[in-house]
């Protein structure tokens, strides 16, 4: 057995700007969420000033990291045969990854425009294109049968197709004694797919990442109470590890009755906070795959995600990662 970790995701790549509040406000978009756009409002962003063009997606953000990490992880994910998904593809391969997902001809890859407000806080404006056409088709259930953990992003349920296939994704994975491993990606994300999430997470999810204001949403609070919040999914799966992040609080990981708190340090200058619940996942599961406690898993994902926050865009450069190690 391997510590191979497969992850399926949205392929996107990213379009990171600066922004100024008021420009969000134009565009009647809510600070720090994740919105769905069509072409037509891909065209109301043509102005633009485009600081940095990389390969994102959440799941694909993490794969990238662990990859970079030296673990072996495939990344499972639909693109386009234009130029944004060659980009995407040749980004994820340079990480180290695998990619085991699709082209589709006549297709256009998604793309996800990121405006950066001076507060550091990142709002995204994400056109699907063909990454939601995930098809059962596309899994080889030989790739599953030396894997540890199949990681898999709550975004992905806004499209009807690509919840039937990951249906079929969960059940190989199931089937090889494969850990379910999922993220809620957004409390917009949780909140359009309630019912949907609490059932997934009953039934099948073994690793549950989150932050705070996904557990929230979910668990219906105004507030944060650490004991609500460990008595709600504990009621729904009393197996579940639950890691969820608190920002400049660090971590709470909970599991069965055990709550750990884990504390991070403070980062003076925070730049942009894209892709700090990704690199935290990464540094989570990288011990988790290797038998570590949770404790140690919980310190790596507070000290990964405080170090992408530093910089702008969501994934580290090859001579970055070096010192992460």
């Amino acid at each position: 057995m391997t510590n191979k970790i497969i992850g399926i995701g949205n392929a996107i790549v990213d379009f990171l700007a600066k922004s100024e509040d008021n420009f969000l406000k134009k565009l009647e978009v809510e600070k720090g969420s994740m919105l769905l756009i069509d072409e037509k409002f891909v065209e109301s962003l043509s102005d633009l000033s485009i600081e940095k063009f990389s390969s994102g997606g959440s799941v694909g953000n993490t794969i990238a990291t662990l990859a970079q990490l030296d673990n072996a992880v495939d990344f499972i994910g639909v693109v386009g045969d234009d130029a944004t998904g060659k980009k995407f593809i040749d980004d994820i391969q340079k990480s180290g990854a695998i990619f085991k997902g699709k082209i589709l001809p006549n297709q256009k890859t998604a793309s996800s425009f990121i405006l950066v407000t001076p507060d550091a806080q990142r709002t995204m404006l994400t056109y699907l294109g063909c990454a939601s056409k995930i098809d059962e088709v596309h899994f080889d259930e030989n790739d599953f049968k030396n894997a540890k953990i199949l990681y898999i992003e709550g975004y992905l349920w806004d499209s009807p197709q690509t919840i039937s296939a990951l249906k079929k994704s969960i059940y190989l994975a199931k089937k090889n004694n494969v850990k379910i491993a999922f993220s809620l990606s957004d409390s917009f994300c949780v909140e359009r797919h309630h019912q949907d999430f609490i059932n997934l997470i009953k039934n099948e999810v073994d690793i549950l990442f989150s932050n705070e204001a996904e557990a929230l949403k979910l668990a219906q609070l105004t507030h944060f109470d650490q004991q609500k919040i460990h008595d709600f999914f504990i009621n729904i799966n009393p197996n579940i590890v639950l890691a969820l992040t608190r920002s400049e609080r660090g971590c709470i990981i909970i599991k069965q009755n055990k709550i750990l708190e884990i504390s991070t340090k403070k980062i003076e200058k925070i730049v942009d906070t894209t892709g700090a619940g990704d690199s935290f996942a990464s540094g989570f599961l990288y011990y988790f795959v290797r038998g570590f406690d949770l404790e140690k898993c919980g310190e790596y994902g507070n000290f990964l995600a405080g170090k992408i926050i530093q910089k702008f865009g969501a994934r580290f450069d090859s001579s970055e990662i070096k010192i992460l190690k």
